[in-house]
């Protein structure tokens, strides 16, 4: 894909609303890892690896993946990445936006770059508006995404299909124009 096209096509996604921003109120919540195999963690570099059937929790937001790795640094800082056959999440969107749910292969968040990065068959679904391809890249601070296509390994996101389905704004809310005095008089 072009990239005057991948620009195109991250500025329509905006436009049209397909993710919002998740629940502000979360963040500020516990981060809850839970697994079958257990976990590692090293307390003083801040880095927990979990295996086996892991599930986070934190705030409305659910994930579930093979393995996860979490750090925090010094500064509160969180990268997460989690892998697997298949990874899913869902989260509640803010101001009643309803909720945001995905898939993919691995999942990679930064929460000082403000990044999350979905890669190997990715698909990101928002009250009826979906995104699917290789890569799809959010900019969870400016709202803003990249959905990319393409083959697999070192071709992945370098070109490609993929699919973006919007759903119609709901214009029958909308108040029918009023007649005109009399003009069913007869």
């Amino acid at each position: 894909m072009p990239n005057k096209s991948r620009i195109a096509l991250a500025s329509l996604l905006l436009a049209a609303s397909a993710l919002a921003q998740a629940e502000q109120a979360d963040r500020n919540k516990p981060l809850e890892i839970t697994s079958d195999n257990g976990c590692t963690m090293d307390q003083i570099k801040g880095v927990s690896v979990c295996t086996g059937n892991v599930v986070v929790v934190q705030g409305t937001l659910r994930l579930n993946a093979d393995k996860v790795v979490a750090t925090q640094d010094k500064q509160g800082n969180q990268t997460l990445q989690a892998t697997g056959r298949i990874v899913t999440f869902r989260q509640k969107m803010d101001n009643n936006g309803g909720w945001v749910e995905g898939q993919s292969s691995k999942l990679d968040y930064n929460s000082a770059a403000h990044s999350a990065v979905l890669t190997g068959n990715a698909r990101v679904k928002r009250n009826g508006d979906l995104a699917i391809g290789t890569v799809i890249t959010y900019d969870t601070q400016n709202e803003t995404y990249q959905v990319l296509g393409g083959g697999s390994g070192a071709a992945a996101g370098k070109g490609g299909r993929t699919t973006v389905i919007l759903q119609p704004k709901n214009t029958a809310s909308q108040p029918a124009a009023a007649k005109p005095a009399g003009a069913d008089q007869r």
